[in-house]
């Protein structure tokens, strides 16, 4: 008798046991889910933060001038190719009168030279500013790396183009390079207790 009236008893409590066993499970998933999505948007929110900061801001702006400045370079080295015509690729030169003009051209290379230059250096400019955007830097401090190396980029290619006297090209050289050092070695500093 007490068996058989246990037995029912038993099958409630086990269901029981089991429907909250599975309802604990469940909202222990809504919650694992609910602190994911808080989490994702919590990241979300920092990179939009960081985003609008005003430093990266001003480095977007000097950045994108930069930019302009190589394709501005890239252009007037196809445009003096045309005008003086003088080709890097036989095909071209069968195109524009003939394989004479597949030729170097003194004007062409050393602009040709300036754009080189500006990719050697610009592109390390574009991530160090990038990175050192984000390690919070005063917006002063920061206007004045990004600026210093923009005039000393644009006195460098005037200097190459313009066959300006020595040692203007080598000193806006030099210059651009001290905003770069002084990036690099705060993004070090920044990042050095995660080595």
């Amino acid at each position: 008798m007490s068996h058989n009236g246990g037995g029912p008893l038993c099958v409630i409590a086990f269901k029981a046991r089991r429907s909250s066993a599975h309802s604990h499970s469940h909202a222990h998933s809504r919650t694992a889910e609910t602190f994911l999505i808080l989490h994702e948007r919590s990241d979300f929110t920092h990179i939009t933060t960081m985003l609008r900061s005003d430093v990266f801001s001003c480095f977007v702006f000097y950045a994108v001038l930069l930019i302009l400045k190589m394709y501005l370079l890239a252009i007037l080295t196809g445009q003096l190719r045309l005008r003086k015509k003088a080709f890097a690729n036989p095909e071209d030169a069968v195109r524009h009168g003939g394989l004479e003009f597949f030729r170097e051209d003194p004007d062409v290379e050393r602009c040709r030279r300036a754009h080189l230059n500006d990719l050697e250096n610009i592109l390390p400019f574009l991530f160090l500013g990038a990175v050192y955007s984000l390690t919070g830097p005063s917006l002063p401090v920061a206007r004045l790396h990004f600026l210093v190396f923009l005039l000393c980029r644009v006195l460098h290619s005037a200097a190459y183009l313009l066959a300006l006297t020595p040692p203007t090209r080598s000193v806006a050289y030099v210059l651009g390079q001290v905003p770069c050092v002084s990036m690099a070695l705060q993004v070090l500093v920044a990042v050095v207790p995660y080595a």
